[in-house]
């Protein structure tokens, strides 16, 4: 619980929860914001992964968006395109230390009403217009493994300043 909190506070969010991997962290982040059978998440083509299709454990499906050819990040021009009637989510990928688009990627969602999944993997500690990846998103989740940048042997974060998400997390 002492490392939950002193996570949170450096990563500068209100929750955080250990879990046993970064796989299952991101699963958790998908129940929490309530994805579930018939819903839809758009995330990067380029990805690890564990980023997208834990969602297919929650009964959801998975629309792939392109991605940047400079950062390999999501393409928030590409949104648009995924988008449908059952998208519930945009899970983005802050690919090897880039941090995506977040002002394009939370103006989108906010305007379709979509939750957004940050997974953090690739970029504990990158900073995006001054804030740390992992403070935009409604809830975000990280791998914290030997190879990672913020390495503590085998583990997964999730963090997240909405108490509801934090809650079902």
């Amino acid at each position: 619980e002492k490392f939950q909190d002193e996570f949170a506070a450096w990563l500068g969010t209100k929750y955080a929860v250990c879990y046993c991997n970064g796989t299952l962290s991101l699963a958790a982040a998908m129940f929490a914001i309530g994805l579930g059978a018939g819903d839809e998440i758009i995330c990067p083509a380029k990805t690890y992964w564990a980023s997208c299709m834990q969602a297919a454990l929650l009964g959801a499906s998975v629309v792939f968006a392109n991605v940047k050819p400079d950062t390999l990040c999501i393409d928030p021009s590409d949104l648009e395109r995924c988008l449908g009637p059952s998208t519930k989510a945009i899970m983005v990928v802050h690919y090897s230390g880039y941090p995506c688009d977040m002002d394009e990627i939370c103006a989108f969602a906010k305007k379709h009403n979509l939750k957004v999944i940050e997974d953090v993997s690739h970029a504990q500690g990158a900073m995006y217009k001054g804030r740390k990846c992992g403070t935009f998103g409604d809830v975000a989740a990280m791998s914290l493994m030997s190879t990672k940048s913020f390495a503590c042997g085998e583990l997964g974060m999730l963090v997240t300043s909405n108490r509801k998400i934090y809650e079902r997390a």
